[in-house]
């Protein structure tokens, strides 16, 4: 819980950073949609034909359909380059099979151009947290590439998570993190593997968050803050999410 409860007050952080900050134009930042009806794939560019949020804003959202799966809403959000306290790649995930075939399915967001935090040693804290009902799983897996490649994997993982079982009772969810060193940019990736039974659905939210030590101050704001990591990304997802 406590771990939990530091990942939210620090994406809280990132996200007011986020909002205030410049352009993350010169970063690339990305979603990969494959199914067993495309496996060849869609990727989605932030900004790019099929994010319907506009222009680059360091956040995708979308609206997909096949026969295998749907996928609505606010995908992810990064604060790509950084800053001194966190880099942060989040995923959130509305996915259904309803009147659909399912079968093996992945969901992969990658963004590059991280230079920020800087001080050594870092640290990748990979978790995810969510539900469903239907039978089937769920796979996940963050990187953090020192060669700053777009939907690249490795050297830096803390593993694979899962496989969950979406209808677990009380939800699916765990947290795992990977220290390492950087000199120059980095990318995230987080890839999402499915797996559901037609008629089944799941949503949730992973994070990726690279923090070097934490500086006194910022542990105190957050342990004054008990709710403003909740509340905060609770608002900004309700007004991201994509209507159908």
């Amino acid at each position: 819980m406590q771990r939990r409860f530091y990942t939210l007050m620090l994406a809280a952080l990132a996200g007011v950073v986020w909002l205030s900050s410049a352009s993350t134009a010169e970063a690339t930042f990305a979603a990969r949609i494959t199914t067993l009806s495309n496996p060849g794939g869609t990727t989605i560019f932030d900004g790019g034909a099929g994010d319907l949020d506009g222009g680059p804003n360091g956040s995708i959202t979308v609206n997909y359909g096949d026969a295998s799966y749907r996928l609505i809403g606010t995908i992810s959000f990064t604060n790509s380059p950084g800053d001194p306290n966190l880099a942060i790649l989040d995923v959130s995930y509305n996915l259904s099979t309803l009147g659909r075939t399912g079968g093996a399915a992945s969901l992969e967001v990658s963004s590059t151009g991280f230079t920020q935090p800087s001080d050594n040693p870092l640290t990748l804290t990979s978790s995810i947290n969510g539900n469903g009902q239907g039978t089937g799983t769920l796979t996940m897996q963050q990187w953090a590439n020192t060669s700053d490649t777009l939907f690249g994997h490795g050297p830096v993982t803390p593993g694979p998570q899962g496989p969950f079982a979406i209808n677990a009772a009380g939800g699916y969810g765990s947290s795992a993190s990977k220290v390492f060193n950087q000199v120059g940019p980095y990318s995230i990736d987080d890839l999402l593997s499915f797996n559901l039974s037609p008629g089944a659905s799941t949503s949730g939210d992973s994070q990726s968050i690279v923090t070097s030590p934490a500086p006194a101050g910022l542990v105190l704001a957050a342990a004054g803050c008990p709710f403003l990591g909740f509340g905060f990304l609770r608002r900004f997802r309700k007004a991201k999410v994509a209507v159908a």
